[in-house]
């Protein structure tokens, strides 16, 4: 062991020292020797050996022994050069940790003070602040307060020196400390499902959630009372939106619909038809441009909706402008995000494709697609001031992006990022990082990103440098919803039940609470907002809670009771064709129904008190507060008492005797008619703002009613609460017209004042010409770098123009489907209009694209039918088969909407003109048809010429490999030579010898290439032709060469190109002899074991193709098989 001296040898001269300095000589020696200073390592190492300062070596019985500097390197082969480096690096970060510093992150050996690494907690200690402190301004200004100050100032402090001088620092005024005092006022059960959504309006004095049980509930913030429900969607609620003039709320569903109501009124505006899968996301558009305004819709049907509406009549286009974006099956659009001024849309979606739009002209263009992610983009949102937005990705990355010298440019945010000191743990290290949720502070300084692992990670957003990692959450984590006005403060909630206030500037919690349900565990938080004026916030979970929290006092929401529903919520409806519902009992649109009554979750009636809160019944006598009771059977059998409400006056249409109960029912509400007396007949036609119960009479009620059955989750038991019993339901008395006129006079849900609102409209009107001008200022910088090479990009236009001619356009698979367009539309009103980028200049470049041509013309015949059918990526002529890919040099590109198109088609050419084109050529084959010998040859012909089954196969396999465009794979030029030896041997088909890829460029035996190019020759036998394009391994992106293969899928030849994700998995895996493997080989499992590795072939002796033999348990046979 060693001792805490170094004490010198009997025999020796050596100067004792404690064995911490001994060991820091030596650290220091060992530092040296990788750096510039060689002779002053040389006299270092003489003095230290020369006095004997070096550590000593303790034998069994305590006797120290001298060593030499040479010998304690050879006995610690541990410590490494930079070893001192490395215990210098770690001790900052821990030490920040137990003590913060005056300025975090800035480590320094040689700092003093607060930033000195010998600092303790009393050094630390923070001044207090006295008022003169805060009456000092500097420049004009207050002083700043350090970040880490302890404790909070003296606010009476702080405002009497606002008073001197009348400036005040908000951070200030109102310290982060104040949010430790937001509390819980109120959580109401108001939903029977799920709630994904929650918004405030713009005054946010109302609060709405959308839920999977269909419904839109509107909430008042001050009180929690439930104002109104809006009913009309069949299925759940993906999202919600409230426009900017605070009159109207939108709400997407899954019923693939979306709903516009009056925010006022609660009336029905519009039932919006122009997706065919779930909206995925609803965005009303901040641009102003007189009365007309834009609503925007993603759907998970591929397409990008932008619907016009007016905001003097609040009518809606019910024809959109829309855009499919669709390269490939399955494409679905997940988020959008408007810019500020509204001048900009960005849209992500499932192809890992970031779509920019542009409301600059006078309708919305698509302007750019960015392709920087490698996994879907589910997040994104632009900053709340400038031109930049972020973008969440499931590759494990964010991007900040700002338009600059006429392009898109990013900034990388690396989930897999650490702070200094931070150490990986065990689950990391096996996890892959991925974004789930994305958001900007309020200044825009700071972007907080929320990461699988339960991290939440704070970004510089001017730099990308990781600050803070927030730790606290115990899963993922899906809402991050930032202060209104409050850098300071981001909100977070996850499906772990916890809801966190963040300080972001210190990375610390500020507040938290966990939502745990009495009896049911801890319920999910699915969103969460905060209101305008930041004084409260509202959050929804996965038991159809809402969760409402502020400052102050609780009182105002004592009077509510935890259990919400109207008795009305869950009736059924029918629609018209237009989707406009009526509640199926009344006969009355949901809106004009009378003032529903209150109930609990099983349908009980709350007592009177708590049925004044409904709107219409704040001033009803007690006996009006009492609902209508009646007995029906539950879907067991059992008898149960529920609200029926309101009898109708066209049952005695019916001719059926009435019940005794409802008979006596009558009686009542006759006796109590009579009490009323003159006051009935107001009653039921007065004005209905809020005041007062329209009368109802009494009928003979109806036992034929017939409804759907119900739908739907019960929370608990089999009695049908609030879902009531159509069949036994009676309907109530149509409103009158002077009804109709009172509820259109109320107001659910107030105005924004119009000075307040004009103010808003000039702000986004500027930011909106601000935006713009950015816009036509880096395309004009575009131009301008266009004009230089005038000469060169006229010449290259016309060679296009011309080729255009004869070859037609460049056209994507969504495109092959729109075949009533006119030739002229083809040329011009594609998915993408036209491409200007330039060629690749690659060696063989121009040989390549000949190759292409040449196959295309010699294999006409059979080609032509196919080509169109299978690539994602089609060329009428077989060239040019790579995706478009934007360069510096290029015209402005032209995106068209379908709605452009299905416009563009009636102003053109009638369509029977269309198709006698059409028809014309194939008269020919069909003569030739008619005209050939025999029924069986042509069947003979179709089955030949059919797609085989590994192009057909919808089973997921990994072998044979079915190539994909933008796939990275692993060419093996080994496989290569087996399969066109394969085809010359068995004289499949012809093969040119000039044509294979290793004589036109230089092949080494694996080479990393990227999918550019698709398309088939239809045979016998059915070709797959691939453009691979050489992938950089340094950057990570594919060069100017490519070369062309042609293969198709044969018995006894193994794949040759092989994806990159399983080719470094394999590599990962790093097989030694002995290990014992299992592999699939035609649908059948095999047991084997890796006996050895060598080349395949001698003259490859690096590859990694067929370098294993491997012993088959079962057949005991030496084979040889694939590495991947």
């Amino acid at each position: 062991m060693a001792e805490p001296t170094a004490s010198s040898n009997s025999g020796g001269g050596g100067v004792s020292l404690p064995l911490i300095e001994s060991e820091l000589y030596f650290l220091i020696a060992r530092f040296l020797t990788t750096g510039p200073c060689r002779r002053a390592l040389k006299v270092l190492v003489q003095e230290l050996e020369q006095h004997q300062l070096l550590p000593k070596r303790l034998d069994w019985q305590g006797n120290e022994h001298y060593r030499s500097y040479d010998e304690l390197v050879l006995s610690n082969k541990h410590v490494a050069p930079d070893h001192l480096l490395q215990i210098c690096k770690r001790i900052g970060p821990i030490l920040d940790k137990e003590i913060p510093p005056s300025i975090s992150r800035v480590n320094s050996l040689l700092g003093a003070g607060r930033q000195s690494l010998l600092r303790t907690a009393k050094d630390c200690r923070n001044t207090v602040w006295k008022g003169s402190a805060f009456a000092a301004l500097h420049r004009g200004r207050p002083p700043e307060i350090p970040v880490n100050y302890g404790t909070p100032p003296n606010l009476v402090e702080v405002y009497r020196a606002r008073q001197l001088t009348g400036y005040a620092k908000f951070s200030t005024s109102f310290p982060g400390s104040m949010y430790q005092h937001v509390k819980m006022h109120r959580r109401i059960l108001g939903h029977l499902s799920s709630v994904y959504c929650v918004a405030f309006d713009r005054t946010g004095h109302r609060i709405f959630t959308g839920s999977d049980d269909c419904l839109v509930k509107i909430w008042s913030t001050h009180n929690g009372r439930l104002f109104a429900t809006l009913r009309g969607h069949s299925a759940e609620i993906s999202d919600m939106a409230v426009n900017y003039e605070n009159t109207m709320i939108a709400a997407g569903s899954c019923d693939k619909m979306i709903r516009v109501w009056c925010l006022r009124t609660c009336a029905p505006v519009a039932v919006l038809h122009g997706h065919t899968g779930s909206i995925t996301s609803l965005q009303f558009s901040p641009m102003v441009k007189g009365s007309m305004r834009y609503m925007v819709s993603t759907g998970a049907d591929g397409t990008v909706c932008f619907w016009q509406w007016d905001t003097d009549s609040m009518k809606f286009n019910n024809r959109p402008v829309k855009f499919t974006e669709k390269p490939r099956p399955g494409v679905q659009m997940l988020c959008s995000s408007f810019s500020v001024g509204g001048m900009f849309l960005a849209t992500g979606s499932t192809d890992h494709v970031i779509r920019m739009y542009f409301f600059g002209s006078e309708t919305p263009e698509k302007i750019a697609e960015l392709e920087s992610h490698a996994d879907k983009v589910d997040s994104i949102q632009f900053s709340n001031s400038g031109d930049r937005f972020i973008s969440g990705s499931r590759d494990g990355t964010a991007r900040i992006w700002r338009f600059e010298q006429a392009e898109w440019r990013s900034i990388l945010l690396d989930m897999s990022d650490r702070l200094p000191g931070d150490m990986c743990s065990e689950e990391d290290k096996f996890m892959k990082p991925k974004v789930t949720m994305i958001a900007w502070n309020q200044n825009d300084n700071y972007v907080v990103t929320a990461v699988n692992n339960h991290l939440l990670k704070v970004w510089n957003s001017c730099t990308g440098q990781l600050l803070h990692d927030l730790v606290g959450h115990a899963d993922e984590v899906f809402v991050l919803e930032t202060h209104p006005f409050d850098s300071r403060i981001m909100l977070s909630a996850g499906h772990d039940g916890n809801i966190f206030i963040w300080d972001i500037t210190k990375g610390t919690k500020t507040k938290h609470y966990f939502n745990m349900i009495e009896g049911q565990g801890h319920g999910a938080v699915f969103d969460c907002k905060f209101s305008p004026d930041g004084q409260h916030f509202a959050c929804t979970d996965s038991h159809g809670h809402l969760l409402i929290f502020g400052f102050g006092c609780s009182r105002p929401y004592e009077k509510i009771p935890d259990q919400m529903f109207f008795h009305t919520d869950y009736r059924p409806l029918i629609r018209d064709s237009n989707n406009y519902v009526l509640d199926e009992q009344t006969q009355q649109a949901p809106h004009l129904m009378p003032p529903p009554f209150l109930v609990d979750v099983d349908g009980n009636p709350h007592p009177t008190k708590y049925q004044r809160l409904v709107p219409g019944r704040e001033n009803c006598a007690d006996e009006h507060l009492i609902p209508q009771l009646g007995y029906v059977a539950t879907s067991d059998g059992e008898v149960v008492e529920q609200v029926i409400g309101q009898q109708t006056v066209d049952q005695d249409e019916q001719g059926l005797e009435p019940s005794i109960l409802d008979g006596m029912i009558r009686q009542l509400q006759l006796q109590q008619d009579q009490r009323t007396g003159a006051d009935q007949e107001w009653a039921s036609t007065g004005p209905h703002n809020g005041e007062g119960t329209p009368r109802r009479a009494f009928r003979r009620p109806s036992f034929d009613i017939q409804s759907p059955p119900n739908i739907g989750l019960r929370r608990s038991g089999q009695v049908e609460g609030v879902r009531q019993m159509h069949q036994n339901a009676p309907r109530s008395q149509m409103a009158t017209e002077r009804d109709l006129q009172a509820w259109r006079r109320r107001v659910v849900v107030p105005e924004i004042p119009p000075s307040l609102l004009r103010k808003q409209e000039e702000y986004r009107i500027a930011k909106g010409e601000e935006e713009r001008d950015l816009y036509a200022t880096e395309k004009k910088k575009s131009c301008e770098s266009l004009e230089k090479s005038d000469s060169e990009s006229s010449l290259i236009q016309s060679k296009r123009r011309l080729h255009r001619r004869k070859y037609r356009n460049y056209r994507t698979r969504n495109n092959i489907e729109q075949l009533e367009s006119s030739d002229e539309e083809r040329d011009n009103c594609f998915g993408l209009i036209e491409q200007e980028a330039e060629e690749s200049e690659g060696s063989g470049s121009s040989d390549e694209e000949e190759e292409w041509r040449s196959d295309k013309k010699s294999n006409s015949n059979s080609s032509s039918d196919s080509s169109s059918r299978y690539s994602d990526w089609i060329a009428d002529a077989g060239i040019n088969l790579q995706p478009p890919v934007r360069t510096s040099r290029r015209k402005a590109v032209r995106y068209c909407s379908t709605s452009e198109e299905e416009m563009s088609a009636e102003k053109t050419s009638p369509p029977k003109r269309r198709r006698r084109k059409r028809r014309k050529k194939p008269k020919p084959k069909k003569q030739e048809e008619a005209n050939a010998p025999t029924q069986p040859a042509n069947l003979e012909l179709s089955y030949d010429l059919h797609p085989p089954i590994w192009i057909t196969d919808t089973a997921l396999r990994r072998s044979p490999f079915v190539p994909q465009m933008g796939d990275e794979v692993i060419y093996f030029r080994q496989g290569h030579e087996a399969y066109i030896e394969a085809v010359r041997r068995n004289n499949i088909y012809e093969l040119n010898p000039h044509k294979e890829p290793w004589r036109k460029v230089v092949l080494r035996d694996q080479e990393l290439v990227k999918i550019v190019g698709i398309r088939y020759e239809v045979g016998p036998p059915t070709l797959c032709c691939l453009k691979l394009a050489f992938i950089d391994h340094a950057t990570g992106k594919h060069t100017d060469k490519s070369f062309s293969i042609r293969y198709h899928d044969m018995p006894d030849v193994i794949d040759f190109l092989i994806l990159r994700q399983f080719y470094d998995e394999a590599r990962q895996r790093n097989w030694q002899a002995s290990d014992r493997f299992r592999s699939i080989i035609d649908d059948a499992w095999w047991f084997g074991t890796v006996l050895g590795q060598e080349p395949y072939q001698p003259q490859y002796p690096d590859s990694h193709f067929q370098c294993y033999s491997v012993k088959i348990w079962v057949m005991v046979l030496f084979e040889i098989v694939e590495f991947c």
